[in-house]
């Protein structure tokens, strides 16, 4: 009955859900996988995510094409059906696991309620086909796993358990931990049992099982075809610990989660996310276990329900220590590791057993079974009171009474489904017409699906340039400000609409046709304006750098989320050696990288009307030149620029005195200029191929006995260097300074060289001058 209530209220409510970022990728993979099924092998290599597992995934799809679904709202809505109705079965299964365990049908039901009522997880089984899944069938391979281990002990049990290991490992590679249990739960049995028939049993037993995991698996993961030792090596290597780079919001510091992960990240996350009352007694269940465990190690060995239930501790505890210690991609909050919440319902059905037979014949029973079951009901109404945002719960071991609090320490609405809320305020809004949005947002695209077709074509989402006038009628701005794609941005345009949870704003809509209207009065817009109207930038590249009172300002007009994901070297040569802290030193420069979302790097970060900005204070002592730029870590720089202060002074000195007045000396790519004892090139807006390609530079001179002992064979002198070595930009022009030595050159030899070739060069005849 509750099972049939359960559907009903999410057949009820399934509309109220917005679109996960993921689920289009999530449909293309299982397309993918489908083609290459059918014989289209090229159609999986192409997939980045390939290695993901389709075990869910492809019953989907499946499921869609059978029943000709084609409007694409249709097809979401009757994804997060079925994805719900199997968070459900993993809750029936819980409840089957938990009569058995506990020989009690209200434990049981009890089991199952904690399992479903967990706000944030009962929010992502609707639009959650990755990590829902997941959890749903740990806790099936868990009830597969105690029934393999009956007395009668029957080989297909075990079979059966492989099967679902399989598909559990290739919906995620973390679901090794399931028959890592099983298999360390056999060798406690061949240590138990005499030798003889009974360890041949369960050696049979552990070949099935380990058997019919790996062969499940191969059958379900395609990828795994064609070269099951190589793809899973591949696999193994690229899931274990995810290459994606993700941003992360935790307690107030900002980190890459592919780059940096706090060891307390999933402990915290999950004691601030779990309700208090099953935090509470999933605590005392698993010390009340692990305390008899030490207490009568023997009966480890011949108590079976003991031994599976130290198993459901160490499924817990050790993806847990595993995460803290070996710090592998985790990112979005606790979300790839839900299925922690399987055997921790369990878990703490145990505790509340426990403390029920602790006030056993006295008074405080009817409190205990009270206080269990008001720390239910109040997880419910909780439930109730922030619907459709489940996704964003927090308990109260955080401030939720702050206003602003959350959203400025912890990566909120990473998924950003509320996009839904806005496009519909939206679309009741204004009845008839095209509404037009500006957001960067994945979801707000994808969400807009979620609406009937007749309203969704009125929707016109864009990002990055706008297609439409800022002014234009029924313009709007969309930001989800809980999520880490609008950290420290700043937008112009009168807000129409936020959506508030526990006091924190995590969607806001703004009106673009007041923007331009807007009075500009906050200190990041102040830093961006004073930026761009001043005399022009040091580099003009990717992002323009300016130099304004002791601080770099990095500018971008009309940045994309990408723009801002790089992350951003900052060398500084001093005039002075000595003024680098000791352990700069020895490399002769100053190191100051820094990322886009840091502002523990120091400066100011922020993006308004399309702008991104980032301020970066530099040091003290005389800075003699400054290289900078963005590079992602293993490939190389995305760009760079150089600026030399001594070279720039000359440089402007020489443009604004006897530029217009002298001929070059050479006219080439670059014009080359002979100002007195140094060489002079430039050239109006040069681009990377100016840059790179390395300058030679040749020096015969009118007596040979003035060169260098090296050179003195050879008859020239060699100063070849790089444009970023001696080179620089000012005003949109580029430029290099040369120095000549003292003595008498009868010629020189210049120009430009790549690998391939000369790209340009020129003499000028000194005659010794």
């Amino acid at each position: 009955m509750l099972l049939v209530a359960f559907g009903l209220m999410g057949v009820w409510v399934l509309d109220d859900y917005g679109v996960s970022v993921d689920t289009r990728i999530q449909r293309d993979l299982a397309f993918h996988n489908l083609d290459y099924v059918l014989g289209n092998v090229e159609s999986l290599k192409q997939d980045y995510h390939r290695f993901y597992g389709v075990a869910f995934e492809l019953p989907l799809l499946l499921t869609e094409l059978a029943l000709g679904l084609d409007d694409i709202r249709d097809i979401y809505l009757t994804r997060h059906l079925l994805s719900h109705l199997f968070f459900l079965t993993g809750g029936f299964f819980c409840y089957l696991l938990a009569r058995r365990l506990f020989e009690n049908r209200l434990l049981a039901v009890s089991a199952m309620l904690l399992f479903l009522l967990h706000p944030r997880i009962y929010a992502h089984s609707f639009f959650n086909s990755k990590d829902v899944p997941f959890l749903s069938m740990f806790m099936i391979c868990l009830y597969l796993a105690h029934r393999a281990f009956d007395r009668d002990g029957r080989w297909w049990r075990f079979a059966l358990c492989g099967a679902g290991a399989g598909l559990l490992v290739n919906l995620r590679i973390m679901g090794f931990v399931l028959p890592a249990a099983v298999v360390a739960m056999l060798f406690l049995d061949l240590v138990r049992v005499p030798e003889g028939r009974g360890r041949r049993h369960v050696l049979s037993s552990m070949a099935v099982f380990m058997l019919s995991t790996l062969l499940t698996l191969y059958a379900v993961s395609p990828f795994l075809w064609s070269d099951p030792v190589g793809s899973g090596i591949e696999w193994f290597a690229t899931l274990s610990n995810h290459p994606h780079r993700d941003l992360q919001l935790f307690r107030g510091e900002w980190f890459w989660s592919h780059e940096y992960h706090p060891p307390e990240y999933v402990p915290v996350w999950f004691s601030i996310t779990t309700p208090p009352a099953v935090l509470a007694l999933g605590l005392v269940g698993m010390s009340a276990l692990v305390l008899r465990g030490f207490a009568a190690p023997a009966d480890v060995l011949r108590d079976t329900r003991l031994r599976f239930s130290l198993m459901l501790v160490s499924c817990f505890i050790a993806p847990v220590l595993a995460v803290m210690v070996l710090g592998p991609n985790v990112y979005n909050g606790w979300r790839q590791v839900y299925f922690l919440h399987a055997p921790f319902c369990l878990l703490a059905v145990f505790g509340a057993r426990w403390t029920f037979y602790l006030f056993r014949g006295s008074r405080l029973r009817f409190s205990a079974y009270g206080a269990v079951g008001a720390g239910v009901s109040a997880v419910a109404v909780s439930m109730v009171a922030i619907h459709p945002s489940q996704q964003v719960y927090f308990t109260l071991l955080v401030d939720r009474t702050t206003p602003e609090h959350l959203r400025t320490r912890y990566t909120i609405d990473y998924w950003s489904p509320s996009t839904r809320y806005g496009l519909s305020h939206l679309l009741e809004r204004h009845p008839s017409g095209s509404i037009y949005i500006e957001s960067d947002l994945i979801s707000s695209w994808e969400n807009r699906h979620i609406f009937p077709a007749e309203d969704r074509h009125r929707l016109f989402v864009y990002s990055g340039d706008r297609e439409f006038s800022i002014g234009t009628t029924h313009s709007y701005h969309l930001e989800v400000s809980g999520s880490t794609t609008y950290y420290g941005r700043e937008y112009d345009g009168a807000e129409v609409y936020s959506f508030v949870v526990y006091g924190n704003t995590i969607l806001t809509i703004r009106d673009l046709a007041s923007a331009r209207g807007a009075e500009v009065d906050d200190a990041h817009r102040r830093t961006l304006l004073e930026a761009t109207s001043s005399d022009g930038p040091i580099i003009d590249s990717h992002w323009d750098v300016h130099l304004m009172d002791g601080q770099l300002v990095y500018v971008r007009e009309y940045c994309s989320v990408g723009d801002g994901e790089d992350r951003f070297f900052l060398h500084l040569d001093p005039a002075d050696v000595s003024d680098l802290p000791e352990e700069r030193k020895e490399y002769g420069f100053d190191a100051l990288d820094f990322g886009f979302h840091f502002l523990s790097d120091g400066g100011d970060t922020g993006i308004w009307d399309g702008k991104c900005f980032r301020s970066v204070d530099l040091p003290e002592y005389t800075v003699e030149r400054i290289s900078t730029g963005q590079f992602v870590p293993g490939e190389g720089p995305v760009w760079r620029g150089i600026w030399n202060v001594r070279a720039a002074g000359v440089y402007d000195a020489f443009r604004e005195s006897r530029k217009s007045s002298v001929q070059p000396a050479i006219s080439a790519v670059f014009d080359v200029y002979l100002d007195e004892r140094r060489l002079i090139y430039a050239k109006a807006r040069c681009d990377a191929e100016d840059r790179d390609a390395r300058f030679f530079l040749h020096l015969t001179p009118a007596d040979v006995s003035d060169l260098p002992e090296n050179r003195k064979e050879s008859g020239f002198d060699n100063l070849d260097f790089d444009f970023w070595d001696r080179g620089g930009e000012s005003d949109g022009e580029c430029f290099a300074v040369v120095d000549l030595p003292a003595y008498e050159i009868a010629e020189i030899s210049t120009g430009q060289y790549t690998d391939e070739g000369l790209v340009w060069g020129g003499k000028i005849d000194v005659g010794g001058e």
